[in-house]
């Protein structure tokens, strides 16, 4: 049909045309490095809601720190952080603050560092409800809300909270030695894995069942110098950490043995698959006395903690991936 020359003024203008087709706009996501302080306020919001007894969170940032300044009088409060300004600021606020150990773990395992930290310190007991707000720490990010009941979390902790530790060990001890364990499982020696066994506690007792396979390098040194809090003896504890047999550590800190034999012999439960001989060790010598063991698996980093001959909780190594794009926080 030809055209007459005239506008058809019921034909749509081209413009019209576009304009009809144009999709429509979809909402803009947020993110991710936006999420925390949503999941912040969340994660406050739950635990006056629920009636928690703990907030437990982690921090890299001292900003970050102020929301929690208004609920610190209606619940304990504990602050996991690798930043030693964090660690500092907190105690103008009256956060129990977790210095952790500059290594990577998966979300869970930073809150269990957490968990354990409280426990150590008798602010947990069983029955007692956290709300933990984790993330990665190397993506920079929160992302994660979790609601725990101590006395039913069998997934983070085996054998539950009750008498988890010696009434004489003390909280910054065992805090300082996991950081350590924690450190020599994520490095190992001279980029090796190494396996090891560090037994904490009861030292007379662990030191009568126990035999030394090789000369002892701990014997005959003054007892400033074998403290977990020097900074030297943490490179020595790597150093021996290839020698068989296990590390024997005061309560107090003061390393006095490495290369023990443990003798005693394991009557409990089955352990899982996969534990070898020195987890066996492990769990039958904190049967016999009151001591906590920390193994290190040479073939995956894993570090169980046995307490009582049985596994209190295991702390895994971030995922490969993770470590291989990890980033620092800003």
């Amino acid at each position: 049909m030809k055209s007459n020359g005239k506008k058809d003024d019921n034909k749509p203008s081209e413009k019209t045309l576009k304009k009809a087709r144009a999709p429509e706009k979809t909402q803009d996501k947020m993110a991710p490095s936006r999420w925390t302080n949503i999941v912040v306020k969340e994660a406050i919001l739950i635990a006056k809601k629920i009636g928690a007894d703990i907030l437990l969170f982690y921090m890299d940032s001292t900003k970050d720190l102020t929301p929690f300044e208004k609920v610190r009088s209606e619940m304990k409060l504990i602050l996991l952080t690798k930043r030693k300004e964090c660690f500092e600021k907190s105690s103008d606020l009256d956060i129990q603050a977790v210095l952790l150990p500059d290594v990577q773990l998966s979300r869970v395992g930073y809150l269990k560092i957490g968990i354990l930290s409280a426990i150590s310190k008798g602010l947990l007991k069983s029955g007692d409800v956290i709300v933990c707000v984790g993330g990665v720490p190397e993506q920079g990010f929160m992302d994660t809300i979790m609601l725990i009941e101590v006395s039913l979390e069998s997934e983070l902790f085996s054998s539950g909270v009750k008498d988890s530790f010696p009434p004489e060990m003390r909280p910054e001890v065992f805090l300082t030695l996991l950081g350590i364990v924690l450190e020599l499982a994520y490095e190992g020696r001279e980029g090796k894995p190494v396996g090891s066994i560090l037994v904490l506690g009861d030292h007379e007792k662990v030191l009568s069942m126990s035999t030394q396979l090789v000369f002892n390098p701990f014997k005959g040194h003054p007892e400033e110098a074998l403290n977990i809090n020097q900074p030297q003896l943490k490179e020595s504890l790597k150093e021996f950490s290839s020698i068989d047999g296990a590390f024997v550590i005061r309560e107090d800190g003061v390393v006095l043995a490495a290369g023990r034999y443990l003798n005693a012999a394991y009557h409990g439960e089955a352990l899982p698959q996969g534990l070898g001989t020195r987890h066996t060790a492990a769990a039958a010598i904190t049967q016999v006395t009151d001591s906590v063991a920390f193994v290190i698996s040479e073939s995956t980093g894993r570090v169980t903690i046995f307490r009582g001959g049985k596994i209190l909780t295991v702390i895994e190594k971030a995922p490969p991936s993770l470590s291989a794009k990890a980033a620092p926080i800003a």
